[in-house]
């Protein structure tokens, strides 16, 4: 895979439609918790918190990833958090973290009550809540701008089919929430912009937690004429990947992170949600002081927020040459990821 980048609590609903109740992906493995990092009393102290536990290989994985450059590049002590869901665990670890660090970053909509409550109660410790808007003066909230990132992965599903003689994207959402609608409307923009006569076909699988249903609907719209799909559908995206990778005739793209091993050479890319990048950054500002608690932060391609990743055998040099001058235009605002 090759990659190219130019680089309301409701919002929160984004990273259950991204990645699923990751609780569910981690049965019996019970999730690896990365060690702590650093080891220096004077040291800048940043800890992670995830509401359920690493090792879901997504949403709180992709946050992992940032801990080697906040210990290597920021001399950073880092120290992470599991609240395994388990909602009388959060308020104690969030209290552990505020005692311990002096940065917080906190994953997972489930401790949103506990973060507020918290973050009011210790002053010295800026907490930030990532992938959504917590109304808190006493939070630094990060949000993803969900349909611009949808907005590539539209435009990636029509050159795929354009390739393949297909005249039809499918859309595969979990809920009908705002945060899944908006990515709709952004994938759907993507796609007119690349070719205005291709058709998208969308459903709703009514579950963030059903791959069995998101295979069915993933196998109804191959029917209907898709072959390229995007499933803003938490877990029961999965069942796109499946459907692919039993042959049936669909190229499922991904979200979050890197999917190709879902359904090797199959997936012709994926939209990869750069919590580390959004981390460190943010680690950064806090420390330089520029920005503060209260403010209100959001993330697109150009912030380093969303990456595309291209499979270099399912996509041509021309294509991603493409692909990547229409981000460009997207970023430089000549383009609209809401299509207006």
């Amino acid at each position: 895979m090759a990659s190219h980048a130019t680089q309301s609590t409701l919002t929160t609903l984004g990273a259950l439609a991204a990645t699923g109740i990751l609780g569910l992906t981690l049965t019996g493995c019970g999730g690896q918790a990365p060690s702590s990092a650093g080891a220096d009393s004077e040291s800048l102290h940043v800890g992670i918190f995830v509401d359920n536990a690493f090792g879901d290989g997504d949403f709180f994985d992709q946050a992992a990833v940032a801990i080697d450059p906040l210990t290597d590049e920021q001399g950073a002590v880092v120290k992470t958090y599991e609240g395994q869901l388990q909602a009388q665990n959060f308020a104690p670890l969030l209290q552990d973290a505020a005692d311990t660090n002096d940065i917080v970053f906190v994953l997972g909509f489930e401790a949103i009550d506990a973060l507020v409550s918290v973050a009011e109660r210790n002053e010295d410790t800026t907490f930030v809540f990532v992938d959504g808007i917590v109304d808190s003066p006493n939070v630094i909230s990060a949000e993803f701008r969900t349909a611009e990132g949808c907005f590539m992965a539209g435009a990636l599903a029509a050159v795929v089919n354009q390739a393949n003689a297909s005249t039809t994207a499918g859309f595969i959402g979990g809920v009908n929430a705002p945060v899944v609608e908006n990515c709709e409307t952004g994938f759907t923009s993507g796609v007119s912009n690349v070719d205005p006569a291709m058709q998208v076909q969308g459903q709703y699988v009514g579950s963030f937690t059903d791959p069995s249903k998101g295979r069915e609907v993933a196998i109804g719209l191959m029917n209907k004429g898709a072959f390229s799909m995007f499933a803003y559908a938490g877990l029961s995206g999965a069942g796109a990947f499946d459907a692919a990778k039993s042959g049936e005739n669909i190229a499922p793209i991904g979200i979050v992170a890197d999917k190709s091993s879902l359904a090797p050479g199959l997936v012709p890319g994926s939209l990869t949600m750069r919590v580390d990048t959004v981390i460190e950054s943010l680690t950064e500002k806090i420390v330089d002081k520029s920005t503060k608690k209260g403010d209100q932060l959001s993330y697109g391609f150009k912030e380093g927020g969303w990456e595309m990743i291209y499979s270099d055998e399912l996509v041509t040099a021309d294509q991603i040459t493409q692909l990547d001058g229409l981000q460009e235009k997207l970023i430089a605002g000549e383009v609209k990821a809401d299509g207006k």
